[in-house]
């Protein structure tokens, strides 16, 4: 918990002219840092949109995002871990998609670059 004190300046004038000296004021307020990953769901959904996953966290940071406004923070703590966790899902099956993708592209032009040599120079193998 965030603990804040504020103090009036002066004093209190009073009917007499006599001031009364402020007190300070303690004021607690729960912790209000909540975590709505909406950079990482915008990425996510732009670019690593896997099975909807991307608009799924995107959707979620949202709600964290409406939820802290609200001030309902358990709910927004809520939907920025799920929101977080769909990221992380979203970008480790994008980026082995992507692999896979690039691992058969790179294969398959060496197959062809090899039947093309074949065809171009027989007399050469």
């Amino acid at each position: 918990m965030a603990m804040q004190s504020y103090s009036a300046p002066g004093g209190i004038p009073m009917q007499d002219n006599r001031a009364y000296a402020a007190q300070s004021v303690t004021v607690s307020m729960p912790d209000q840092k909540v975590s709505d990953d909406i950079i990482f769901s915008t990425f996510s959904l732009h670019f690593c949109n896997v099975c909807c996953l991307g608009f799924g966290a995107f959707y979620n940071s949202i709600k964290a995002r409406d939820s802290r406004l609200l001030g309902d923070f358990p709910k927004a703590r809520s939907y920025g871990a799920k929101a977080r966790r769909l990221n992380i899902a979203a970008v480790i099956i994008g980026s082995i998609l992507i692999l896979i993708f690039l691992i058969i592209f790179v294969k398959t032009y060496m197959q062809a670059t090899s039947i093309y040599n074949q065809i171009r120079y027989p007399y050469n193998y």
